[in-house]
């Protein structure tokens, strides 16, 4: 018998194949010999004619492992809606031959024994809230809290109820940073291991992970954003932590945003979804005024103490040192911080020594030479460094250019530069940097969580990966180093993802044994949304920024694909770019913008030109997106990347 079979690789396309085996089912996976390799196929059709030309056999039946009729139509909506290759959308499925073929040793079922834990009165009216709107109701609902309102400990208390019915459990966060403590929480909380899923964990546990969902065994996954694509069978309850969070669009080959596929998984399947977070995203408080998504709230924090204070300070006026980056006034407060016995989190969201490394007699600049992007000092690895493609230079003061002795200047600062300004200012305390150039594996995140947890560290500086999610009692104290990095430029979201990071960063001091102290530095405090983050009026930042959203029909008002266009020549990269655009002649109802040189243009030895679609249906972008695509022949030296819902523009 001959079958239509969808291969994991990257076509739009089924391949027949023969079996002598006629009883096969659509969604049934198979190994299939595809060019010189053997791949990973799905049945998607049966009985199908015989082609003109030679087929080849199925290699291997992979018998118990069958994709449902709700998966495949899933699958299929991912790649509509992502204009990705639904070959490459099974792949996201099935990862690869190695897992799918995984034998399984005994089955080892984890025994739970559950701590009890007192919610207050708010919490657990939340629970009672939750539980009731989802026995009527498919819709997600929105956990909203300050940061230390316990929205952690409320979805911990339904998680419960579905592991006495022993469903399965998926758990979902931004980042692998966070699941170290999360880990230690839900451990102490539930007396039993949480299986984690992301990039780093290892093929082992990769391939029994993966089959437990599919045997529809009880299991809590937590897990980054390719979670959602694991095969569970039994899944009582997904829960999408700090849901605001931008790492959850995924920026390589397939492009997708894993939060809103969770919502249309939730749909299909009639699961239940919860979506966590103290600074919801526009898009999802748009979703709830639109009676979308229902909306519960926590007011308040669960120690009982009032939120942090913050306090501004003026850089115009509290003029900085020269070569110093933290303010007289900032200083004295950690001073008085640590003098109480208190920890400090100070912050600024910028990786390495110093961003800029100027000559100051010729004004050379070290930049990477496969990216238009400057080299950024990183002094305890004694180098420079692209933060775009990881090109590594060795680190000198001479200047290559004019070769003048000891001319190189580092311009402005990252965190290891705070944290040795620290270091001088408080020379007998002990002071750590995390960044993920530095913390870059779970076992090195644990460790300095740990540290920090057991008052270890009295000062840590910290980049993004700190302003969120932790929970550090005795931490009193946060001092921002430059609030109006991100304030201004071309992204839509950096205003949005400015104020939910500062905001988040703001909640990480006084959650539980003292009244925190926010200090924010910087050279705008009458700027709205300083001012609105002083004073805590959240509600007036978003309903302003929902209403200029609207006003330019941009997302959630309307909705937007980018085209990246790169390769080796710059012309070619311009010609195709410019055939592309030409099909906006047959457009009325749409907005095309560009084709511009992107604004790192060079990355990886790449020019990279954009192309912005603007429209106000998502179908109907999406067709005409396909339409402009195919109209052009692309050269195999020219890369094409449609990424519909973008969330960077550089």
């Amino acid at each position: 018998m001959y079958y239509n079979i969808l291969v994991a690789r990257p076509f739009d396309q089924v391949f027949t194949y023969e079996s002598d085996d006629q009883t096969l089912e659509v969604g049934q996976i198979v190994i299939v010999p595809f060019g010189k390799a053997m791949e990973v196929g799905m049945i998607m059709q049966s009985d199908v004619s015989k082609p003109d030309y030679t087929i080849k056999k199925i290699e291997t039946i992979i018998k118990g492992i069958q994709l449902k009729e709700i998966n495949i139509k899933f699958l299929k909506w991912v790649s509509d809606y992502t204009l990705a290759p639904i070959g490459s959308v099974l792949k996201l499925f099935t990862i690869n031959k190695d897992i799918i073929t995984y034998k399984r040793d005994d089955k080892i079922v984890s025994e739970a024994t559950f701590k009890s834990t007192i919610l207050n009165d708010e919490q657990n009216k939340a629970k009672e809230d939750i539980i009731k709107i989802q026995k009527s109701s498919h819709k997600p609902v929105v956990l909203e809290g300050v940061t230390g309102s316990g929205k952690t400990e409320v979805y911990f208390d339904l998680i419960e109820q579905e592991i006495n019915q022993s469903k399965q459990i998926l758990i979902m966060v931004p980042e692998i940073s966070l699941t170290p403590q999360f880990e230690n929480r839900f451990k102490e909380r539930f007396g039993m291991d949480i299986n984690i899923w992301h990039s780093k964990i290892t093929p082992k546990k990769r391939k029994e992970i993966w089959h437990k969902c599919y045997a529809g065994e009880p299991i809590v996954v937590i897990g980054a954003r390719s979670s959602l694509f694991l095969p569970f069978t039994n899944l009582g309850l997904t829960v999408i932590d700090e849901e605001h969070d931008s790492s959850y669009k995924q920026e390589d080959n397939i492009r997708y945003q894993a939060r809103d596929l969770a919502v249309v998984k939730a749909n299909f399947e009639k699961n239940k979804l919860i979506l966590a977070s103290a600074t919801p995203s526009l898009e999802t408080i748009n979703n709830i005024n639109h009676k979308k998504y229902h909306h519960v709230f926590l007011s308040k924090q669960y120690s009982g103490l009032p939120l942090p204070q913050i306090s501004l300070v003026d850089l115009s006026k509290n003029k900085l040192e020269k070569n110093q980056w933290i303010s007289a006034l900032l200083k004295k407060e950690i001073e008085k911080c640590l003098s109480n016995k208190e920890q400090a989190l100070i912050f600024l969201n910028r990786r390495g020594y110093s961003p800029l490394s100027l000559c100051v007699e010729c004004g050379y600049r070290h930049q990477c030479a496969q990216c238009s992007s400057w080299l950024v000092m990183h002094q305890q690895k004694k180098r420079l460094l692209c933060h775009q493609c990881g090109s590594i230079e060795e680190m000198s003061f001479n200047c290559p250019k004019c070769l003048a002795k000891d001319s190189i200047k580092f311009i402005g600062p990252g965190v290891e530069r705070i944290a040795e300004e620290l270091t001088q200012s408080f020379p007998d305390k002990v002071i750590s940097v995390m960044s993920s150039d530095l913390i870059n594996s779970p076992k090195k995140i644990k460790e300095l969580i740990d540290k920090f947890s057991n008052k270890e560290i009295d000062i840590i500086v910290a980049t993004q990966i700190m302003a969120k999610g932790y929970d550090f009692p005795n931490l009193s104290l946060v001092g921002v180093i430059d609030a109006d990095a991100g304030l201004f430029g071309g992204d839509m979201r950096a205003i949005e993802k400015t104020y939910n990071m500062l905001q988040q960063v703001s909640g990480r001091a006084g959650r539980s044994q003292q009244t925190g102290n926010v200090i924010i530095q910087t050279y705008y405090p009458e700027q709205p949304i300083i001012q609105s983050l002083q004073q805590r009026d959240r509600t007036s930042f978003v309903q302003q920024a929902l209403l200029e959203r609207e006003q330019f029909n941009i997302p959630p008002f309307g909705f937007m694909t980018s085209i990246i266009i790169s390769g080796p020549s710059k012309g070619n990269v311009e010609k195709i770019s410019q055939q592309l655009v030409y099909f906006r002649k047959y457009s009325e109802e749409f907005s095309i913008l560009g084709p511009v040189e992107a604004p790192i243009n060079l990355l990886k030895g790449q020019f990279r030109y954009r192309i912005l679609l603007k429209g106000k249906s998502r179908k109907n972008l999406n067709i005409f997106t396909k339409k402009m695509v195919s109209s052009v022949k692309i050269p195999s030296a020219v890369r094409v990347v449609i990424d519909v819902d973008p969330y960077t523009f550089m």
